[in-house]
Formats: C-alpha cells, sequence, structure tokens
C-alpha cells in the first residue's frame, strides 16, 4: 500500500496542476472573506456586497473548508489569497497558476489518498485478500471518475465520501459510532444522509427501535449543526431550498420519483437483509446512489459516489464493464453540458486559448444534432443501470 500510494500521489501531483476548475477556487475563495471570525458565512455574503454566488452548502461545509485555508496559504504563499478573489474566466492566465492549482486541491488530494488506504482497510476488515483490498484501493484511486471529479476538478465531495467511509468500518461493531460519523459526513454535504437512512433500514437486527435509533442519530447529528441558522431566511433559500433536495423533487410523475425509488430500493434491502456484510451494502448504496443520479437533474462531480462501493464490487465480483456502463452516459452528458470548464476549460492553465473553443452542444446543434434527445438518452442510460443494481439487490440472497 505504501508504494501504490505514493505512485498515485505522484500521478495526482503532475495531473492537478494543469487542470483547473473554477469551483475549487470558489468554495476557498469563501473562506478568505471578511476575517478569522466569520463563522456565519451566509449572513455576511447577505449583509455585505460580493461579486461571488450565495455559498449553498451546510455550515459544517464551510468549517471544514476554512480549516483548509491556513494549509493552502502556508504551501501557496500569501499571494494566493488574492488569486482566490479573482475572477473565474481569467485566474487561469496567472502566472503562478501551476503551483496556485496544486495547491488550492492539495488538502483534497490528501483526501483522496486517505480514502484508499480506508478503503483497503474495509476491504481487509471485511475479509478480502490482501491483493485484492489493494486492488480496490487501487480502482478506488485511478479510476477515470475519481481522477476527473477530485483531482482534476478538484471537488469537494470527498470531504462527505472519508468520514462516511470511516462510519463504514465500524458498522457492525461499533453502530453508534458508525452514525455519528455517517452524522458528521451528512453535515458537510447531504447526501451521506440518504445513505445513513437506507443503512439502518438494513443493519442486521430484527428490533426496529435499534433500526429508528441509528436512522435518528445522523438526522439529529445534522439538524444540531444547522439549527443556529434556520431563524434567517436567507440560510432557508441560499441551502435548503437549493441542491440535491429541491433536484431530487424535480421529477414528478404522481408522486416525486426520486423519494419514491428510495423508499423502494431499501424496503428490498431489508427483505433481502443487505446489510449482513460488506458485499450487501456495496450492492445497495450503488442502487441508492443511480436513483438519485438516474433520475434527477446531476452535477457530473456527483458520479464519484459510486466509486467507493464500485470499486470494492469490481474486485468481489469482477467485470470491468460494470465501470465502463457508468462512464459512457457520464462522459456524454458531461460534454452536453453548457459550460466549458468541464472540458476544454480543464486544461486552460496549459493553453489559454482552449477556453476559446465553442461549446460542443453548440457544434452539434450548428449539425442540426438534437442535445436535448441526446442528453435524454443518456440520462436515461444512467437510469438503466439503475434498474439493473435493483434487480442486484432483489436477487441478493440467490
Amino acid at each position: 500500500m505504501k508504494k501504490i500510494i505514493l505512485l498515485v500521489a505522484t500521478i495526482y501531483f503532475l495531473i492537478a496542476p494543469i487542470t483547473y476548475h473554477p469551483d475549487t477556487k470558489l468554495v476557498l475563495y469563501y473562506a478568505t472573506l471578511g476575517n478569522e471570525k466569520v463563522w456565519n458565512i451566509y449572513k455576511y455574503l447577505n449583509e455585505n456586497v460580493d461579486s461571488a454566488p450565495k455559498f449553498h452548502y451546510p455550515p459544517m461545509h464551510y468549517w471544514f473548508v476554512k480549516a483548509e485555508l491556513p494549509l493552502v496559504k502556508l504551501i501557496g504563499g500569501k499571494d494566493i489569497v488574492k488569486w482566490l478573489g479573482v475572477g473565474s474566466n481569467i485566474a487561469f492566465l496567472d502566472k503562478n497558476i501551476f503551483i496556485y492549482n496544486l495547491t488550492s486541491k492539495f488538502p483534497i488530494l490528501l483526501l483522496l489518498l486517505v480514502t484508499g488506504l480506508i478503503i483497503y482497510k474495509i476491504a481487509k476488515k471485511a475479509g478480502l485478500s490482501e491483493n485484492k483490498s489493494r486492488l480496490a484501493a487501487l480502482i478506488w484511486y485511478l479510476n477515470p471518475i475519481t481522477l476527473y471529479s477530485g483531482v482534476m476538478m478538484g471537488q469537494n465531495d470527498i470531504l462527505a465520501i472519508m468520514p462516511f467511509l470511516i462510519g463504514l468500518y465500524f458498522y457492525f461493531d461499533y453502530p453508534v459510532l458508525a452514525f455519528l460519523l455517517f452524522g458528521l459526513a451528512s453535515s458537510v454535504k447531504s447526501f451521506p444522509l440518504i445513505w445513513a437512512i437506507s443503512l439502518a433500514g438494513v443493519y442486521p437486527t430484527k428490533n426496529w427501535l435499534n433500526k429508528i435509533f441509528l436512522a435518528l442519530i445522523p438526522i439529529v447529528f445534522y439538524l444540531i449543526t444547522i439549527l443556529p441558522f434556520l431563524q434567517y431566511d436567507y440560510f432557508k433559500t441560499d441551502v435548503l431550498n437549493s441542491g440535491l433536495a429541491m433536484r431530487m423533487f424535480e421529477l414528478k410523475l404522481f408522486v416525486p420519483l426520486v423519494p419514491v425509488l428510495l423508499v423502494l430500493t431499501t424496503l428490498i434491502g431489508i427483505k433481502n437483509n443487505l446489510g449482513k456484510n460488506l458485499l450487501g451494502i456495496c450492492i445497495l448504496l450503488m442502487a441508492i446512489n443511480l436513483a438519485i443520479l438516474g433520475f434527477s437533474n446531476f452535477n457530473p462531480q456527483w458520479f464519484v459516489w459510486l466509486m467507493p462501493f464500485l470499486a470494492i464490487l469490481m474486485v468481489v465480483s469482477g467485470g470491468w464493464w460494470k465501470l465502463v456502463v457508468v462512464v459512457i452516459p457520464l462522459m456524454g452528458i458531461t460534454l452536453l453540458f453548457e459550460d466549458k470548464f468541464l472540458y476544454w476549460g480543464l486544461l486552460s492553465p496549459v493553453n489559454s486559448n482552449l477556453i476559446n473553443l465553442p461549446l460542443i452542444s453548440d457544434v452539434l446543434k450548428s449539425k442540426n444534432i438534437d442535445t436535448g434527445m441526446l442528453n435524454n438518452l443518456f440520462h436515461l442510460a444512467v437510469a438503466g443501470i439503475y434498474f439493473y443494481w435493483l434487480y442486484v439487490c432483489a436477487k441478493f440472497k440467490k
């Protein structure tokens, strides 16, 4: 594992400086606003004029990023704070862009490396061989989704994924500790709260009071972290009425579809006792994530949610096709986004003229290709993958 981590770190530190996405810089920029005593970023942004968008993440996310800032300033130098405030469309023109890129992503890269080690430990604890446990970590490190979302884009989803996986390590032996860690993860970004509630439902006990108690732990933890902010209307608007929560309710037939699918998936998991071992848990969480991704308007980086569980599933049951069928629609959807920084713009530090290339969607439209229909087909493919994993959940006992 030491050799693997050293190799992967070298690869990460080669890729990170030459790739740029504005979100990495923007999230760190929030931590520089005001002074060190600013802990309510929502209030600050609503009381002070600033060109930055509102902060849409829970308060714990801001506090984590604020804790990152001293390390970023230590490595990048005092001038990196000025760079964080530069407009996203010109920041890649700075002469120090390579060191600033690497520095702003440095905490994320460290967490990606630590997460691979946690996956290795989880696999070992579950009884996988040394080689398979290492392979699971290696798949996590070097699959195209982790490289794209974590290393190239520098997205912060890992801030929630890592504490959740630490909780998963303790899931069977110390469930209260596990669900406290699930609550911490959910307080950074809300998606692990869905995972936690589902895992409480399938926890291997016949006592429903215990299941309910475990489900309440992360919910209460999350509510405690946001309780001081609920008095502010701007917090409700900027955080609670934006992001994942609202997207899950966008697609409606007779009822909001995503919540119904999440309940259905969890009920099948309970019926088939998917919580009895790591394999069942990974299958369940694959289906849960794909229910969200397949039936809501997602951001491409959200696909990294799949990878800790898919990495383990791939070494247990084999099949590289499981990764390929996820990556193909993801690539199609990403390239149809009207955001150059998801593809051409990523390499703007290497060649600033790349940002002048046209949107791929505009090129396709000029050739009379219906990009809306094409985008729907890629989303339909993701939905189809969900039904495959739902079928696997239903057949788990066999």
